[in-house]
């Protein structure tokens, strides 16, 4: 398929994993995939410590989803990871697949997810595992509650837990014309001996185990 804008597709993919053998860094973006192709990944970039994924909107259907058993494959291939990235679009990981997530990153420090999982059950059992995480971000998180208490059972020992519950806002774009934004729900946890911070907007719920 043809590929514009420095976007690949999975086969694009799949050569680079098999070409580039010491690759230490990837950071791309995708118009198609497969799990074939994050499985190249696991198999042939044993030096690899930063892997970034954004699955593009451009094509209307994609070749092979969810992509489970894929990550599961790279994850298990890429011990070396310290930072992970896989932005998708809904669908393209179950419960099943974050909970692999949690279970095979164990050295991953940083980590940015979108549009993974599909309840507070795939969430819950991503946190058992992912022992070395210091920052997470969860972007088009589905909560089943609005406050986030759901959530609490993530809690570690100075772990701080921000909700920016799913929000509707109305705005004018360039052309003068009033468009109703989407913006999804965002979660982000990360490590502080500090504590809570305090200056948190109006849009931010922290969530606290103590209370």
């Amino acid at each position: 398929m043809g590929d514009e804008e420095g976007a690949v597709s999975h086969r694009g993919l799949s050569a680079l994993a098999q070409g580039c053998l010491e690759l230490e860094y990837i950071a791309i973006y995708v118009s198609d995939i497969t799990n074939a192709s994050l499985e190249s990944i696991g198999t042939y970039s044993k030096n690899l410590c930063d892997f970034r994924l954004v699955l593009l909107d451009r094509e209307e259907r994609i070749t092979d989803l969810p992509l489970d058993n894929g990550v599961r494959a790279l994850l298990r291939g890429c011990e070396k990871l310290r930072r992970f990235a896989l932005y998708l679009r809904p669908g393209g990981l179950t419960d099943v697949g974050l909970g692999y997530i949690g279970r095979y990153s164990p050295n991953v420090r940083w980590m940015l997810l979108g549009y993974v999982g599909g309840s507070d059950t795939g969430l819950l059992e991503f946190s058992k595992g992912c022992p070395s995480l210091q920052k997470l971000e969860m972007r088009g998180y589905k909560a089943s509650s609005k406050s986030g208490r759901d959530l609490i059972a993530m809690a570690r020992p100075f772990w701080n837990i921000e909700l920016i519950p799913a929000r509707r806002v109305v705005t004018t774009n360039q052309l003068g014309e009033t468009v109703l934004l989407e913006h999804p729900a965002h979660i982000l946890a990360y490590y502080s001996l500090a504590g809570p911070r305090t200056d948190f907007p109006d849009t931010v719920i922290p969530l606290d185990p103590v209370l």
